[in-house]
């Protein structure tokens, strides 16, 4: 997934560390509750650890193997890299058998940046664990385009 933004790497950087706006974002964007934590390091990495609890309508063959309302633990990193970030995000549906991995760079482009994230779901359960990860890799996509429009929107304030 891939989005450009007009505003400066700095400024888009600034709103995807920040704690405050992160929990407002989810908020926002009709996640039951969000609680973030950043922690930066003397070379600039910043760790932000997230708990978000979501409600999702689940396709009858997902919801044998997972409730509509779950919580999330996420942790991701950015770390300065050619005049960007690079960075990693982990997510557990906690006490669920799903997890999702990403990759993702932020970059300068022009006078603006480019954000591209790739996620990879996965869940042990044996026989359907194709078909949840599937399903959950939809889900989480769909919510990645729909936090990249809000900070399109958001940047638009500034």
């Amino acid at each position: 997934m891939e989005q450009k933004y007009r505003a400066p790497i700095e400024q888009v950087f600034a709103l995807l560390t920040d704690p405050k706006w992160l929990e407002e974002r989810c908020l926002a964007l009709g996640e039951l509750s969000a609680k973030v934590k950043a922690k930066k390091s003397t070379k600039g990495v910043v760790t932000l650890t997230m708990t978000r609890r979501v409600k999702r309508d689940l396709p009858a063959l997902v919801a044998k193997v997972m409730p509509a309302e779950s919580d999330l633990h996420l942790e991701e990193t950015w770390t300065p890299a050619d005049g960007g970030y690079d960075g990693v995000l982990t997510m557990d549906v906690v006490g669920q058998p799903v997890k999702m991995n990403a990759e993702f760079t932020l970059e300068s482009a022009g006078k603006g940046c480019i954000y591209k994230i790739e996620h990879e779901t996965r869940c042990s359960v044996p026989l359907i664990g194709g078909t949840v990860a599937k399903f959950a890799q939809g889900q989480i996509e769909q919510g990645c385009a729909d936090e990249f429009k809000y900070l399109v929107q958001a940047l638009k304030k500034l």
